[in-house]
């Protein structure tokens, strides 16, 4: 190991949120403001609005719910009632977005690189959520210095890193690398019909001038380039009656635009391998009802079926310039039917299961988590998803870059298998506050190989949803 690499220290040494001496200079602003730009509004409700950019960037960050919730809500996360004031009831009624973020801060922003064809004013924009408003940065089409292919449209996700700062100290980078991820998953899952691709790797001080960002205070984190699709002609004769002559012409079109070369998957272990049923996660169904789980899980058995999805989506690779076996994908299981209790390698090209550890997981969870509310989901939820990145061979091929590109792979992985718990109901909550390093050992993991993140899946707690509006239909 790199002793002295500062990003290896960074990985090594920051598991929990550091103390922020003086929380009350950063402001509580969570939406970002250019006073005297120009604005161009955009047709509001979203959904009903038929302008498919719009209803893209509301999915994306848009102010979509309002929740009412309670002092007995916010208790896990406090020392006790009286840390909580209460002198402004309104003060519980909160607005949400559509994607989680550390400690509902929302420090992801979206910007907009629109050309001719994108159905706006051609120009640099920042998404205003407040006012489902785009704000012009700069005139004129800026496409060429930006897509990587013919596009449309590019969105630029960035983070505040203030906001997450504020409140988790040292940790906030962590979580603006989760969060990309979680994103750029999100944004894949709401694309319908206009074959996006995304991008974690650019040249991210061009792109901080281009948008007029001090790239030491807001990070480039990520691109979206949207292609919307022209209309459609009367198709022709199918070629199957052809298969030779269609081979050799998809082998031609195979080459024209190669996937990033795969990094090197850890060796296969001999533990036991466990079938799963076959499953079809739908993710744009499941952003529609995605929430946290604020009261945790009611300890309810979960069937295999279910099982099945989330892990399918969990699995999945993305539509990005990242390469296969970027993160490895790990779970805890319990009171699954037809499961054995334990740790798990899930292996997507198989569909199956690998045991690598047994013994009592939920003990195990008990002693990795930090906040009451996470021992609550180690005694009563049914599986536990933990990523594993090899920081070695993530740094061989990436550089300093390796852990913001493993940590967001991380994310999109817990965000698509959520979103796919969403669409069957199974409850789910991404949990920072767990000690994830302390379960590398029972895993079997070696070298650098660590867990990174974890996502508690099971059957909601009863009292676990709370009134919620939805603003944007």
């Amino acid at each position: 190991m790199t002793v002295n690499d500062p990003v290896t220290r960074y990985q090594e040494d920051v598991h929990t949120p550091t103390e922020v001496a003086d929380p009350q200079a950063f402001p509580p602003r969570v939406v970002k403001s250019y006073p005297g730009a120009p604005r161009h509004p955009l047709p509001w409700p979203p959904e009903r609005a038929g302008h498919r950019l719009g209803r893209l960037l509301a999915d994306l960050g848009g102010i979509t719910r309002a929740q009412w919730l309670t002092p007995l809500d916010m208790l896990p996360f406090t020392d006790g009632f009286d840390a909580i004031p209460d002198d402004d009831p309104l003060q519980w009624l909160v607005t949400r977005r559509p994607t989680p973020s550390g400690g509902a801060r929302y420090s992801a922003e979206w910007y907009v690189i629109a050309g001719p064809d994108s159905g706006v004013p051609t120009g640099v924009h920042y998404y205003d959520p407040a006012r489902h408003d785009l704000v012009r940065l700069r005139a004129g089409d800026h496409l060429g210095r930006v897509a990587s292919r013919p596009a449309a449209t590019v969105l630029v996700q960035t983070n505040v890193f203030w906001r997450l700062a504020a409140k988790y100290g040292e940790m906030h980078y962590r979580l603006a690398c989760l969060e990309a991820g979680i994103q750029v998953a999100q944004a894949l899952a709401v694309t319908d019909g206009q074959e996006a691709t995304a991008r974690l790797r650019f040249p991210d001080a061009d792109l901080a001038e281009l948008l007029g960002l001090d790239p030491r205070e807001e990070g480039v984190h990520a691109l979206v380039e949207l292609l919307p699709p022209p209309p459609p002609a009367v198709p022709g004769p199918s070629m199957a009656a052809f298969p030779r002559a269609h081979a050799a012409h998809t082998a031609v079109l195979a080459q024209s635009r190669p996937g990033p070369e795969p990094l090197p998957d850890a060796p296969v272990g001999d533990g036991k391998r466990i079938d799963l049923p076959l499953a079809a996660p739908d993710l744009r169904a499941g952003t529609r009802t995605r929430h946290a789980a604020v009261r945790g899980f009611n300890g309810d058995p979960m069937p295999p079926g279910a099982l099945a999805t989330v892990l399918t989506a969990y699995g999945q690779q993305a539509r990005w310039d990242l390469p296969d076996h970027l993160v490895e994908f790990y779970c805890v299981v319990a009171d699954v039917t037809g499961i054995p209790s334990g740790a798990y390698r899930y292996h997507p090209d198989e569909h199956r299961l690998e045991a690598v550890a047994d013994g009592d997981p939920r003990q195990r969870l008990r002693e990795a988590a930090l906040a009451a509310l996470t021992q609550q989901g180690a005694r009563t939820a049914n599986l536990w998803l933990l990523p594993v990145g090899d920081a070695e061979a993530a740094e061989a091929r990436f550089g300093a870059r390796w852990y913001r590109l493993q940590q967001a792979a991380a994310g999109a992985a817990l965000h698509r298998a959520c979103l796919a718990a969403a669409a069957v109901g199974v409850a789910s909550r991404i949990q920072n506050d767990v000690l994830t390093h302390r379960l590398d050992e029972w895993f079997g993991l070696q070298g650098r190989r660590r867990s990174l993140l974890m996502a508690q899946l099971g059957t909601e707690h009863p009292a676990g949803l709370r009134p919620e509006f939805r603003l944007t239909w």
